[in-house]
């Protein structure tokens, strides 16, 4: 078996250099006399929680609650692109709204919920972490929930599909938001502009934050998205499915399971630091449903973790999805290493 390639892809005279252009260009744009202070980024004013996102179509909170229990029909499906897993495009139809939203969509996988490259659990959890170190403004992974969607609704518009549990009658999948204006980069990282746009090297540290603390090891074009705004460039995760310690790899692309930019935004790591074992711990369990008189499967507040090691718990009408604890344990893992790297210097902040 091929081992998987941990170091960044730049050898340390690179490295060098490229600490000090972005260490110069971010105090020059200071413009302090003396003893110059790093750039500090602008805090945003108002808010977090409901602004809205450039590339989303409402707060991701506000999402999230439609997803939670909000009713809803399905207007439109297409397809979502290249991809192995099947997913589609649903756009749906919010009456207490009176709007729609895109999504894409892809149905768990049979058995227990846990495929080859299509983890839903991973997905869900991928999008969680970035709470502990974003403001909903500065999310980088697309809102993410599953939700099980009534048989009659998908069979209607043409999709073959068929109960996910015995006894039910509807479909769980995962469900994405659809975000606009974005495109597929010819380039993640641009260090010219890392050394000289703020607000880029922040967008990218933000990312690159997220997929090494979720050790994303499926970087092939398409996973990643760039916002289209040339004066804004945010950096997008939209599929999470290889994670988290993942057998299968995409092993013939440069994955962002390592810190690839020189150096890191100093606000983020704050937060990071406050993060503790608790808190990892409570992706133990990211999303359970349970099947009510009719056979929906429906969200639920999350119970206790009914088992540990494994992360997807399924029986008869019930569904409870989470990392195990092996997976949570290489979470906490990668961020301690992470904060020591900062303690000894080796990763600037900004």
């Amino acid at each position: 078996m091929m081992m998987a390639m941990s170091r960044p892809l730049r050898t340390p005279s690179t490295a060098r250099w490229l600490r000090g252009a972005v260490a110069g260009a971010l105090l020059g744009l200071a413009g302090c006399a003396g003893t110059p202070e790093p750039v500090r980024m602008a805090v945003r004013e108002g808010d977090p929680s409901t602004a809205v996102p450039v590339n989303w179509p409402a707060p991701p909170g506000e999402i999230e609650r439609r997803l939670a229990g909000e009713p809803f029909e399905l207007r439109e499906v297409a397809g979502a692109g290249a991809g192995t897993t099947g997913a589609l495009k649903l756009t749906l139809f919010f009456p207490l709204h009176g709007d729609t939203i895109a999504f894409k969509w892809k149905a768990v996988p049979e058995g227990d919920a846990d495929g080859v490259n299509n983890v839903p659990r991973k997905e869900v959890a991928a999008y969680a972490i970035q709470s502990w170190f974003l403001d909903p403004p500065d999310y980088v992974v697309p809102t993410t929930a599953l939700r099980c969607l009534p048989l009659e609704m998908l069979l209607s518009h043409g999709v073959a599909a068929e109960p996910s549990l015995a006894g039910t009658r509807c479909v769980l999948g995962v469900l994405s938001v659809w975000l606009e204006q974005v495109t597929v980069p010819e380039s993640v990282f641009e260090a010219p502009r890392f050394a000289s746009d703020a607000q880029y090297a922040a967008n990218l540290g933000r990312f690159n934050l997220l997929t090494y603390l979720v050790e994303h090891e499926d970087g092939r074009s398409g996973n990643i998205l760039v916002s289209k705004a040339p004066e804004d460039r945010r950096v997008f995760a939209i599929d999470n499915g290889i994670a988290f310690g993942a057998i299968v790899k995409n092993w013939f692309v440069p994955n962002w399971n390592v810190i690839r930019i020189p150096a890191l935004p100093h606000i983020e790591i704050d937060r990071l630091r406050r993060v503790d074992r608790n808190q990892i711990d409570r992706l133990g369990v990211v999303t359970e449903l349970r099947a009510d008189s009719n056979g929906m499967l429906e969200v639920v507040p999350p119970g206790p973790n009914r088992d540990p090691e494994r992360g997807s718990r399924v029986a008869t009408g019930w569904v409870q999805l989470g990392l195990t604890r092996s997976e949570l344990d290489g979470v906490e893992a990668r961020l301690q290493a992470l904060l020591a790297r900062i303690d000894r210097g080796e990763l600037p902040l900004f």
